[in-house]
């Protein structure tokens, strides 16, 4: 061992020396440097916030030489103001930037993704401690996520992952930076810290680190304050998604902006697709059909009929011959005659041409023809263009002028559209893209006669919104949305392809943007109803996109294609609304007030046959006081009441299918459930937390609420949630910083309504098998079933939660609340969620059936009887059964063995006795046919006293039966007949001779019957 350690110091003495005389002798062959050799650098700045310009020679070019003497540079904290740079190796003075370049002056601007830009720094990383999946097979690789640039922006897309973009910036004096961004799915937490390197914590700035989340295309700026110093800046997202099929939308940042920071030496050259003028704070884009490279002072001009180019390119491109995609039919608006046509347009902006062989050319007009009705509830007065709502109190099938309703009567207000030639009132479109230029208008549906569809020359990833805004309802039930649509789609192999979908979401001021329903791939034409319940004004919402930001910026694919991708929606109705207008006026029973009938009280529908308002039966639910016929009124779900009509609810009290009765009322109120701890490699710490309510009372609000409190301010888009059972993400404060509030963030109700409670265990076994849970015991569970229609992205038709109760005598106080062992975040699919409650008050009540009797002693003719519970069942005053004495019965002093051997004894003799009857009954039966034959022989007997006749006249004659002769009797006593049916049991059977020799005496050959 000595040996070798002394060989590895040897040879390590050696390369040491080899190799500082490799550097001696580099050093040795470099020139001495010249004057041309050397540039100034500024030094570090020192006590008093000043620094020193130095001459130094080029690393690796020359060395020695004679530098200039050092002088005093510009303070720390100078800049030049945008446009310029500051001429460190000459003058030291500001100038203004060349054409064809920029500069802030004493900021940095990000806004060209092409490539990562130099001084940012990307990770990705993987969540540890519990995972979120059922095994460590289904382990996320999270080198696929991060953020990625794409050209016009830079895109996290977390994935189930934590990604961060870090940048370091040394600010001279105290800055700013500012960021444009895109952050539509709450899937997923969108985070921005900054590190000072003095100590000065990011929180004093006193600005929010988490950004509010935006709408799909919506681009939203947020500005925070930095220190002087070294800033170091993360934009990290945390994917929260736990289906691991979800797509999570990216988080997309398209410019930062860093002021305070250093001097700028130098100007940055303008990107391909821009120019300048000289002393340019920032480039401009080239318009369409120019182009230009980096650095560029002015756009060169594509060929106008050959070529064409986007805002901001770098090169032309040939037009194609135009095909029957790149134009669109519309009809006109109705003239002062009442006539609209079909016509056609160009896709704008049109890239195609008609002039190469076999283009297609845009059709002609069609004739002009009768204009069509308005919608349902509006008029046009003297041949105008729109048509109007009816005034109040007044009706219209949209065919005739607007009618005053009749007597007794009211209008039935809603907002009903069927026919588009023009965008009718509450409604609107638009088109929000990823890319600058994704969208050719700001239009994104076109109304065209007898349907409204998606309009065409967008780029691919383009959010094409159809908004009706709705100004409330006339009551609390709220109104039913109905529309009809249609959905085509290019190369679509089946529904859940990512190409095209379709989006409908309902937005109001309580819950905020909730999506309904998502359709993808193809739809055929159907109809599609939702009920909004709340009085509240409410945003409808239709957003079509051709193909996610994966499909459009992912691979190596045109932003824009002219496909048949198209929506169209036929019909839009919604009922019960405070704006539109009456198609129909309906009697009123009770009578009218303002320009309405007076409601029918709750609980009660109108009778269409008399016109009357009837009682709905008991525990059931009305959606209006406007309902027509038994038939609305809708039935609770098992084992839920209702007083009121208007919702169902538990009241803690249910009796189960097999009888049991359970009172839940310990358990009523308020509950929360702890989630499992999660962190990030980075020690990002956060967890779930779930609050839920199960029972009450009538007057209990039977609802619970989960807060947000990370972005604050008056157009934060997340709410409170207040719903029966709610979800929220906490994220305690660090460690050693007990002064931070924890934070809680994107609530989301995991149930808005109790559905049912039931005890069927049985459908439960292979769900709590799958999760983990063990199954035993399982018979008296008690399941309340929570459901929410509220929709995701990742759950299009909504959240349910299962809270399954466990009778567990065991426990103490209310028992404990257990997540599934194999899914410990509340789900095993992201959608569907399951909290098991082992608790003694889940317990049925005991009945008499489910007492153990136990008789005491006899003492004095008298015995005790006793009544033991077993442990599966709750004791109470009134079920428990009182002990009482009785008189002794005769074998109550017998021991329990003893009564057992007796009764088993009695059961042996009763079936030997049985077994005798039968065997002498079988017996007797055969002894009949011996005796017929005997007889048959003494009757025929011509021979001697003691012989038999021959062998061939014993039997019976031809046409005689065995059963012929059963009624032959002889006249014996009882006795002796008895002894020869003894004898015949003693006798051989069928299969033996029947010659037996038998000894015949004098008397019996002379006796007859």
């Amino acid at each position: 061992m000595d040996i070798c350690k002394t060989l590895i110091h040897l040879v390590s003495a050696l390369f040491l020396c080899l190799l500082l005389n490799t550097q001696r002798s580099t050093a040795d062959d470099l020139p001495t440097c010249q004057p041309n050799d050397f540039h100034y650098e500024y030094t570090e700045c020192d006590s008093s916030d000043g620094r020193w310009r130095v001459s130094v020679p080029k690393p690796n070019v020359c060395v020695g030489g004679a530098p200039n003497p050092p002088v005093r540079g510009k303070s720390c904290d100078f800049q030049c103001r945008s446009g310029q740079f500051l001429d460190v190796q000459g003058d030291q003075d500001c100038h203004n930037c060349p054409a064809g370049t920029y500069s802030l002056g004493g900021g940095v601007r990000f806004n060209s993704w092409g490539t990562l830009p130099k001084g940012f720094e990307l990770k990705a990383e993987k969540f540890e401690g519990v995972s979120f999946f059922r095994s460590k097979q289904e382990d996320h690789n999270c080198s696929l996520a991060g953020w990625k640039p794409r050209g016009d922006f830079i895109a996290s897309y977390a994935d189930r992952c934590a990604a961060s973009l870090i940048y370091s910036a040394s600010l001279v004096k105290a800055g700013k930076v500012s960021f444009e961004y895109q952050y539509s799915d709450d899937s997923s937490v969108f985070h921005f810290v900054v590190d000072n390197n003095k100590c000065l914590s990011y929180g004093d700035t006193g600005t929010t680190k988490w950004p509010q989340g935006t709408q799909d295309g919506e681009w939203r700026t947020l500005t925070v304050d930095l220190k002087s110093g070294t800033n170091i800046m993360s934009w990290k997202v945390i994917g929260l998604s736990i289906h691991k099929d979800a797509q999570l939308k990216p988080v997309l940042i398209r410019k930062i902006e860093i002021e305070g920071v250093a001097y700028s030496s130098d100007c940055a050259k303008c990107p391909n697709g821009t120019f300048s003028e000289e002393g340019a704070p920032k480039c401009k884009q080239c318009p369409k059909n120019t182009f230009s490279l980096a650095g560029s002072k002015e756009c060169e001009i594509c060929d106008p009929d050959t070529e064409y180019s986007d805002e901001g390119s770098a090169m032309c491109i040939n037009r194609p011959a135009c095909k029957e995609t790149d134009f669109f039919e519309l009809s006109t608006a109705c003239d002062k005659d009442g006539k609209t046509q079909k016509m056609y347009k160009w896709v704008e902006p049109r890239l195609c041409r008609t002039d190469i062989e076999g283009s297609s050319q845009l059709p002609i007009a069609s004739k002009k023809e009768p204009c069509p009705p308005c919608n349902p509830g509006m008029q046009r007065l003297n041949n105008s263009q729109n048509c109007t709502f009816c005034h109040p109190n007044e009706y219209s099938d949209g065919t005739l002028p607007c009618q005053k309703c009749p007597v007794s009567t009211a209008p039935r207000n809603e907002i009903a559209y069927q026919w588009w030639n023009v965008l009718p009132p509450y409604v609107s479109t638009s088109c929000n893209s990823m890319h600058e230029r994704g969208c050719v208008t700001k239009s994104g549906w076109q109304p065209s006669g007898d349907h409204i569809h998606t309009d065409k020359g967008h780029s691919n990833d383009a959010f094409l919104t159809l908004i009706v805004k709705v100004p409330g309802f006339q009551t609390s039930e709220g109104g039913i949305v109905t529309f009809v649509f249609e959905m085509d789609c290019d190369d679509v192999k089946n529904e859940n392809d990512t190409k095209c979908a379709l989006f409908f979401t309902v937005e109001s001021s309580k819950v905020g943007i909730a999506i309904v329903k998502q359709w993808g791939g193809k739809a055929s034409k159907q109809k599609y109803i939702h009920h909004v319940k709340g009085s509240r004004a409410v945003t409808l919402t239709w957003t079509f996109q051709k193909s996610g930001w994966i499909d459009s910026y992912g691979k190596d694919k045109a932003l824009f294609s002219h496909g048949t991708e198209t929506v169209k929606i036929y019909s839009i109705n919604v009922t019960n609304t405070l704006g539109g207008a009456a198609s129909v006026c309906e009697p009123c029973p009770i009578g009218i007030q303002g320009d309405g009938c007076i409601p029918c009280d709750d609980g009660h529908y109108i009778d269409s046959n008399t016109s009357t308002c009837q009682p709905c039966p008991p525990n059931t639910i009305l959606t209006s006081n406007r309902a027509y016929d038994k038939e609305s009124c809708i039935p609770c779900g098992e084992g839920l009441v209702s007083l009121d009509h208007k919702r169902c609810y538990s009241n803690c009290a249910y009796r189960d299918s097999n009888g049991r009765k359970y009172d839940f009322s310990a358990l009523a109120g308020f509950h929360s459930v702890h989630g499992a701890n999660l962190f990030t490699s980075s020690g990002t710490h956060y967890f779930h937390v779930f609050n839920f309510t199960l029972c009450g009372d009538h007057d209990s609000d039977n609802t619970v609420q989960c807060v947000n409190n990370i972005t604050v301010g008056k157009d934060r888009r997340e709410q409170d949630v207040t719903s029966s059972v709610c979800r929220a993400t906490i994220i305690p404060p660090r460690v050693g910083h007990m002064g931070e509030r924890p934070l809680s963030g994107q609530p989301n109700s995991l149930g808005d309504i109790l559905a049912n409670v039931t005890s069927n265990h049985s459908a439960l076994i292979d769900k709590m098998t799958e999760e983990g849970f063990s199954v035993d015991d399982t018979e008296m569970c008690v399941n309340f079933l929570f459901t929410s229609d509220t929709g995701t992205s990742s759950c299009p038709h909504g959240r349910s939660t299962t809270i399954t109760l466990h009778c567990d005598a065991t426990t103490t106080g209310n028992g404990s609340i257990e997540l599934p062992p194999k899914c410990p975040d509340g789900t095993c699919d992201g959608c569907n969620f399951h909290l098991l409650w082992r608790t003694r008050e889940a317990c049925p009540f005991c009945s008499d059936d489910d007492y153990e009797v136990v008789k005491g002693e006899c003492v004095n003719g008298k015995q005790i009887i006793h009544y033991y519970p077993p442990k599966h069942c709750l004791v109470t005053s009134n079920s428990q059964p009182e002990q009482k004495t009785v008189k002794c019965s005769l074998l109550s002093g017998l021991p329990k063995e003893f009564l057992i051997a007796i009764v088993c004894g009695i059961a042996v003799i009763v079936f030997g006795a049985t077994i005798l009857i039968f065997t002498l009954c079988y017996c007797w039966n055969r002894n009949r046919k011996l005796e017929y034959k005997y007889m048959k022989l003494v009757a025929n007997s011509t021979t001697k006293d003691g012989e038999l006749p021959a062998a061939e006249t014993c039997g019976m004659d031809e046409g005689e039966e065995e059963d012929q002769f059963d009624a032959v009797h002889f006249k014996e006593s009882k006795g002796k007949k008895f002894l020869k049916k003894l004898k015949a049991m003693a006798g051989k059977g069928d299969d033996d001779n029947p010659f037996e020799s038998i000894q015949l005496t004098e008397k019996s050959s002379s006796s007859s019957v």
